[in-house]
């Protein structure tokens, strides 16, 4: 088999998007399916068995570090004549994604889509709201035109599927759990940090933007820290708020992004993590601290629902609860040590079988069962008066 994958970011890429392309990648090379990649950057040497494609790109307003493409590459399309995939995989819904959709469905090529970041939420962050119709209606048939769309997490599955988006299914996401594992708390390294032992360090893996919610962080550590003076806040990740947050919490550790076994350290060596953010389609961040054996705070939401059972491996805060209960659920947390250590002890336990050999397997299985049926049957949805833009002609 040979997968076209279309998306806008991909390793070296920091991001739950990227890593997710960049594992199920490698899980399919290994079953030696051959991976054609084409995105808008470059991509990091040391990967191997995939053939990479950069196309033509433009920084993405408000992400410094990432780009949206404009169309697939004339030399892409040329290599295709003689060697096409058969079945493509857009996990980004840009201008890339859009014409390689096109692409595809002129050519009779099976393609899945993935939705992987809820941009319509985005927009009143960045004074767009006047978007968010237009933009759901394109998403809406975007997804629509394709075989099927794969979420992370069952609650997307289902608001999809409420809201028409066509076949909607559930891939879900893993986390690499010999890589994020509590036995990489160090004294060392907390004192490296500034942070003796006996010290409170809350953290916030991730984006440092608007979208994420953090007013509400720096809301929930100003509550602990009256009660914990030497409490720190601890942030991995870059944006457009790491001056808010200097300005707000001048004694946050800021970090910028880290990856791989560094990223893994410094979960390790928390002992609270605070995740505010209501847009995720996922939040593999969060997966990743219950991996670490970190108690967890989060909305009851997207990764946090599936993943945590509430009062035992973590803490839920229903949307009903608002503000008020995510800073009373933070304070309890930051309170109570006892109930601090046996939460990380069991969120560590219950991700001990949520590895990524079963998501690329299922990931296969489904490109498998698509391209077999996408060969002799028609597209489910064809194109309307609705969505003629999907067709358009180049």
């Amino acid at each position: 088999m040979r997968l076209a994958m279309i998306t806008e970011t991909f390793l070296p890429d920091i991001n739950g998007v990227s890593k997710t392309l960049g594992q199920l990648c490698r899980g399919l090379i290994s079953k030696g399916v051959e991976v054609d990649l084409v995105w808008p950057g470059v991509t990091d040497a040391s990967f191997a068995g995939l053939s990479s494609w950069q196309a033509a790109g433009h920084q993405l307003p408000g992400y410094n570090t990432l780009k949206f493409g404009w169309k697939l590459p004339g030399r892409t399309k040329n290599y295709w004549r003689g060697h096409p995939p058969d079945i493509f995989y857009i996990a980004t819904e840009g201008p890339l994604g859009l014409d390689a959709l096109r692409y595809a469905r002129r050519r009779k090529i099976p393609v899945i889509t993935g939705f992987h970041t809820n941009f319509d939420q985005y927009l009143q962050h960045y004074r767009l709201g006047w978007l968010k119709k237009p933009l759901q209606a394109y998403l809406k048939a975007f997804h629509k035109a394709s075989h099927l769309t794969l979420t992370p997490s069952y609650q997307q599955q289902q608001e999809l599927i409420q809201q028409g988006f066509g076949e909607v299914d559930l891939l879900g996401r893993g986390v690499d759990t010999q890589l994020f594992h509590p036995d990489r708390r160090s004294l060392s390294f907390r004192k490296e940090l500034g942070v003796a032992e006996e010290d409170l360090l809350v953290g916030y893996v991730g984006r440092l933007a608007g979208e994420k919610n953090l007013p509400l962080l720096l809301k929930s550590f100003a509550a602990i820290e009256k009660n914990h003076p030497r409490a720190r806040l601890l942030l991995v990740g870059e944006g457009p708020w790491e001056t808010e947050i200097s300005k707000h919490c001048p004694s946050a550790i800021q970090v910028g992004c880290q990856q791989g076994e560094a990223l893994a350290n410094f979960y390790a060596n928390l002992d609270l993590f605070l995740f505010p953010s209501l847009t995720e389609t996922y939040g593999n961040v969060v997966a990743e601290a219950l991996a670490s054996g970190l108690p967890v705070v989060a909305f009851d939401r997207a990764a946090a629902r599936e993943l945590i059972r509430n009062g035992q491996s973590g803490w839920l805060v229903s949307l009903d609860e608002g503000e008020s209960g995510f800073v009373n659920a933070s304070l309890r947390m930051a309170e109570e040590e006892h109930l601090r250590l046996v939460t990380g002890r069991l969120a560590f336990q219950s991700m001990q079988q949520r590895g990524w050999e079963e998501v690329i397997e299922r990931f296969y299985q489904l490109l498998m069962a698509n391209l077999q049926g996408g060969r002799t049957h028609e597209y489910k949805t064809q194109p309307t008066a609705r969505t003629p833009q999907l067709d358009r002609k180049m």
